[in-house]
């Protein structure tokens, strides 16, 4: 990444050595589609090769693209280092001493630096090796052989020949399984168990729940232990019969999943699914729906209100957070509106109509559009990486009135700002304006025309005449 780093800039060096323009604290060069170079007061962006290689600095942030390979982003606010590689794949992190790193689904590592203590979990499937918090090592190859400290809950998991072997520790208490899920044998102070999967099996944990099955899905029975209350129950002749009681509700179930009746036992809040998941009734004192699935539908409680027409072609939903209220939209899943105010004022919008167009503004001056929008979803490695080749057309504007607008990947530019503004087309035109100057430009200064300081301006081969 170093050695990309300082092409870049040897690149750089050799463009301020070619003709450029430089205007009050400005300075640009397009020699479009090979370099873009353009420095600013806060800013500086440098383009090779099109959208390939980027690179961009602001008061906040400083990044560095090879797209698709990789782009690296350091957060000068926050203080932390994101690589995103191979995206949507691969991701490092780092924030003061933490780090991670993932590759999905082969590698997963987490640590933090100057701790030798500290526990550290490796994941380079299917080889794993770690360290808990007080030091003890563990590692395995899976299905072979392994070991594991301290993670999924437990305090320790073995396993040899996976499904043939594995054994889980929790404490006193231990879970052993012979051929998972045929054959279980569970002991310890809280822990109790057997199972020969699917005939006939219990699992009980004192003072929490207790599990049975007999030819398993049909005959379930289970009950769940509160300290506070009586426990709840739940029993299963699948798919005929399905009855829940707790604490604070009924649940009965009649040729699951299709009829069923929910009530609270304060009787303030009722459920009807008639069949589900097409006709559904919703009651209570801060809770109320209608759903006949899938032609209309809403559900409406004290701070939330959603509903849908003719689903997946239109769902909406309005959320209210204190002094904030957001309201949203889905059209055929893929697009999506949401507009969010802030005491009666609007605070952003954001329109994704798929795969046409995105479109987001906010009330600090921040907006930005593109054309297409090829990406159903947002995730930042893919947009930094991939996304710059699938826009042919881009739009920003910053809080302090700067604007920018590309075309066809940098071939038409229009940039401006409170006082000034620049178009180009590739090395071949340029317009330059201001209140008081302006400049026509060939060829990056080939041939150019203009005034400034109230003067005519000449330049012929890139020589000032007059």
């Amino acid at each position: 990444m170093d050695k990309m780093k300082r092409s870049v800039f040897v690149g750089l060096l050799l463009c301020l050595l070619l003709p450029g323009l430089g205007w009050g604290d400005s300075f640009r060069i397009n020699l479009w589609p090979l370099l873009f170079y353009a420095k600013e007061k806060e800013r500086s962006r440098l383009e090779l090769l099109g959208p390939f290689i980027y690179r961009y600095r602001n008061t906040k942030e400083d990044s560095f693209s090879l797209r698709p390979i990789f782009t690296e982003v350091t957060n000068k606010e926050e203080k932390t280092e994101d690589l995103y590689f191979l995206s949507p794949l691969g991701h490092y992190h780092k924030e003061k001493d933490f780090r991670r790193f993932r590759l999905v689904p082969l590698f997963s590592y987490d640590w933090v630096e100057g701790e030798k203590t500290s526990g550290a979990h490796h994941t380079y499937f299917p080889v794993f090796w770690g360290r808990t918090e007080s030091g003890e090592k563990y590692w395995g190859l899976f299905p072979i052989y392994g070991r594991m400290k301290e993670r999924f809950g437990y305090d320790e998991i073995r396993f040899v020949l996976w499904p043939i072997y594995s054994q889980a520790r929790e404490g006193s208490n231990r879970s052993t399984n012979i051929l998972w899920p045929i054959f279980n044998y569970s002991r310890g102070p809280e822990l109790s168990g057997f199972k020969v999967w699917p005939i006939w099996g219990y699992r009980e944990r004192k003072g929490q729940f207790r599990r049975s099955f007999f030819l398993w899905p049909f005959f379930i029975s289970e009950e769940r232990y509160y300290d506070d209350g009586p426990p709840a129950r739940k029993r299963m002749f699948f798919p005929l019969w399905v009855r829940e009681e707790g604490p604070r509700y009924r649940k009965t179930i009649y040729f699951w999943p299709f009829f069923q009746h929910l009530e609270t036992t304060d009787q303030r809040f009722k459920q009807w699914d008639l069949p589900w998941p097409i006709f559904q009734i919703q009651k209570g004192e801060d809770k109320e729906g209608f759903r006949i699935f899938p032609l209309f539908g809403y559900r409406k409680t004290s701070d939330k209100e959603s509903n849908f027409v003719l689903w997946p072609i239109f769902q909406g939903e309005h959320l209210v957070r204190g002094k904030e209220e957001e309201t949203s939209a889905r059209i055929l899943l893929l697009s999506r509106y949401r507009k969010v105010y802030r005491e009666g004022e609007e605070k952003e919008s954001f329109i994704r109509f798929w795969p046409l167009f995105v479109r987001y503004r906010s009330s600090e001056g921040e907006s930005l559009f593109y054309f297409p929008a090829i990406l159903p979803f947002y995730d930042e490695g893919v947009e930094r990486n991939w996304g710059p080749f699938l826009k042919l057309l881009e739009y920003y504007r910053f809080p302090d009135g700067k604007r920018y607008f590309k075309l066809l990947w940098g071939l038409y530019r229009y940039e401006a700002g409170p006082s000034k503004s620049v178009q180009e087309i590739a090395f071949l035109l340029s317009l330059r304006r201001s209140p008081s100057e302006f400049e026509f430009s060939l060829f990056h200064g080939l041939f150019a025309i203009g005034k400034e300081g109230g003067r005519f301006r000449l330049k012929v081969f890139w020589y000032p005449l007059f």
